[in-house]
């Protein structure tokens, strides 16, 4: 936008004109090929050509000057297609620079102003053109653009370092996000996590034979035990029933001091012994008293044998176990992490799915046994097919 001073008429001030740029107006122009009488009281009519029209006034070319402020009757002969159309309203004289002269609608009425806004638009598309206007139409741009505001201002050194740390930063976060969109990726097609999974061995468990007493023959703190050594006595009683004439006949044919024992179901004591050179794990706290039968006394894990974890996960996974490449083991209770290989894997009939043995990289210690393990099996590449037959 800019501004200038036009010389006022002798008598007259000068008049302080704005002048914007096309794209910056209130109202659409366009350039028509019409002609402009204009009239006033007491004055003859003056003649002269449009330069643009819009909603909100006039362009003219007249060399002759205009009084500013000035109004006028003025009638617009339009040419369109072998018809004439003339459009009468009252104008008002805005400004005037050398044969350029602006003017202001006064009084145009709606039917007018539509008539005069479908005029405008045909020519802005396209629908009405002379041979004279086609190139304008062809070349004018038929948007008005937004307004533009420009400031010059220089940038100083804190502007610009402030310009770099806001691209860096956000860089950096473009980078972190694609890098963890491509990490989730990366875990969602090359990474099998166990359904469920914990550390095992090959071990005896030594259960309670019936309900009774037990009573633990290892010394307090005791972890390693040789064959044959005595681990807990057991006290229970004889259980006697009689289902059969057979049982009745060998019951008369016993002695009066057996026949006691057997109906009053005398105690029989039971001492276990251990029956390799093993680890002693505790499944519960070892406490003497009574338990009852198939409850687990303690397990006995040999030394010679390291734990391994037992791992399931879905038997759809099956075709991918052979892609297996990195094993992560991750067992509850320890903060290091160990990885492994599968050595084995069967069909878990009990739970459906498929399981899996895994060794360690590492011996697992003794207070890792019967731990859960977070287990994750990492996928190499598919092997492509060969192309040779």
């Amino acid at each position: 936008m800019s501004s200038s001073n036009i010389p006022a008429a002798p008598g007259t001030t000068a008049a302080n004109v704005v002048h914007e740029a096309i794209d910056e107006r209130q109202y659409v122009r366009t350039k028509l090929n019409a002609r402009v009488r204009l009239s006033a009281p007491g004055q003859a009519p003056i003649d002269s050509t449009l330069q643009d029209i819009s909603l909100g006034g006039l362009g003219l070319v007249h060399s002759a000057p205009l009084k500013i402020g000035s109004l006028y009757n003025a009638s617009i002969q339009l040419r369109l297609n072998q018809v004439d159309l003339n459009i009468d309203s009252q104008i008002k004289i805005v400004s005037q620079r050398g044969a350029e002269v602006g003017a202001q609608f006064v009084d145009l009425d709606a039917q007018k102003r539509d008539i005069l806004r479908y005029i405008i638009s045909a020519y802005l598309s396209g629908e009405i053109a002379d041979v004279n206007g086609l190139f304008n139409v062809m070349q004018r741009e038929n948007y008005i653009k937004e307004r533009k505001h420009k400031y010059a201002s220089a940038r100083n050194a804190g502007d610009r370092l402030r310009a770099i740390g806001g691209t860096l930063l956000f860089t950096a976060a473009g980078i972190a996000a694609l890098s963890f969109v491509a990490y989730k990726s990366y875990l969602l097609f090359f990474r099998i996590p166990a359904v469920q999974a914990q550390v095992s061995a090959d071990a005896q468990i030594i259960s309670m034979p019936d309900n009774g007493y037990v009573k633990f023959l290892l010394q307090p703190g005791q972890s390693e035990v040789k064959a044959g050594e005595p681990l807990a006595n057991i006290s229970t009683q004889l259980a006697t029933s009689f289902t059969s004439p057979a049982d009745m006949k060998a019951l008369a044919d016993l002695a009066p001091g057996d026949l006691q024992t057997l109906l009053g179901r005398a105690t029989i004591e039971t001492v276990i012994n251990s029956p390799c050179d093993c680890q002693v794990y505790f499944p519960s706290t070892p406490m003497n008293g009574y338990g009852y039968k198939q409850a687990p006394l303690l397990h006995l894990l040999p030394k010679d044998q390291p734990l391994y974890v037992s791992a399931n996960v879905p038997f759809d996974k099956l075709s991918d176990i052979s892609r297996v490449r990195s094993v992560d083991l991750q067992v509850f209770g320890l903060d290091e992490r160990f990885g492994g290989t599968v050595v084995d894997s069967r069909v878990d009939a009990l739970n459906k799915n498929l399981a899996l043995t895994i060794r360690p990289d590492r011996p697992l210690p003794l207070a890792a046994y019967q731990k859960p393990v977070a287990v994750d099996l990492y996928l190499g590449l598919p092997a492509l097919p060969s192309l040779s037959r």
